[in-house]
Formats: structure tokens, sequence, C-alpha cells
């Protein structure tokens, strides 16, 4: 079993705004998003539905830069290999670069810290949804949606 690293959490507002956010996180969503990203990319990972394998499975952007390829062929030109933080931090990049030109709007994308650093993981849940009702468009199924009885209302 992996080791989770928690950061502390600031105070005040800030501190707040992030419990908030990953509040809203739903275990189950990321699960089957990952499962979503595994089918189109061909590739073999872990899904297990739980915030910390999401954030493991993405976090250094390569996954998601094979989806966008995945989705539409030459999206991500060159996806970095992972031997840096610059170069995850890029792969993040090229994936919402081309998460925008695929049609996901500004406000739905999220910044590369919110996922490298575990900042935000619902904001990137929302990201790739987004991208999932834009490509269903082109003919590729969304990832299976949470049930209502499986929502956490906060």
């Amino acid at each position: 079993m992996s080791q989770s690293y928690h950061r502390p959490r600031p105070a005040g507002m800030a501190g707040a705004i992030l419990d908030k956010q990953a509040n809203k996180f739903n275990d189950v969503e990321a699960g089957y998003l990952l499962e979503w990203i595994k089918d189109l990319t061909k590739e073999d990972f872990d899904c297990e539905a739980s915030r910390d394998n999401f954030r493991e499975q993405l976090k250094d952007g390569s996954r998601l830069c094979k989806l966008v390829n995945a989705i539409q062929e030459g999206s991500v030109k060159k996806i970095m290999k992972p031997i840096s933080n610059f170069n995850c931090l890029e792969n993040i990049n090229q994936f919402t670069n081309a998460a925008r030109k695929l049609g996901v709007k500004d406000e739905e994308t999220f910044q590369s810290v919110d996922l490298f650093d575990g900042r935000d993981l619902f904001s990137v849940t929302v990201t790739l949804q987004s991208l999932a009702r834009k490509v269903e468009k082109l003919g590729i199924a969304p990832p299976k949606q949470v049930s209502k009885d499986q929502i956490v209302n906060m």
C-alpha cells in the first residue's frame, strides 16, 4: 500500500477553500474517469477509486497527454519523460492546452498545480468531465456517471 503525502492545510480562508474543494471530490467519479482513460488509451493501470490513486495515476501528465492523443491524434506532439517536476508540469500544461482546443472552456480547465500538488483534484475531474462531453460529439463514449445515491451532499 502506498504511503500518502498530505501537506499541512493553510490557516484561515485558504485552508477553508481547500477543504471545501476536497469535499467536492468524489472517489467513485474518479474511478470511472480513470477507467475511461484506461479504455481510450489502451493502457493497463490501477483504476482504484480513491483520491490518492487518482492523483498518482495522473500527476506526471503523461497519461493525460496519451488521452488527448487517443481522442485526436497529434494533439500533444512530444510527451515529456516524467524525470523532473518541470517535465511533469509541461505534460499537464500540454494536456490542458489540448483540452481547450477540443472545446473545454477556460473556467472548466484546472491549473497544473491543482493536479501536480494535489491542491484541487475536484477541478481535475471537472476538466475531464467537460472533455468527455465535448468528445462525445465525436462519437467517443463518455465515462460511466455517478448515480445520485453515490453523490455526497456537502
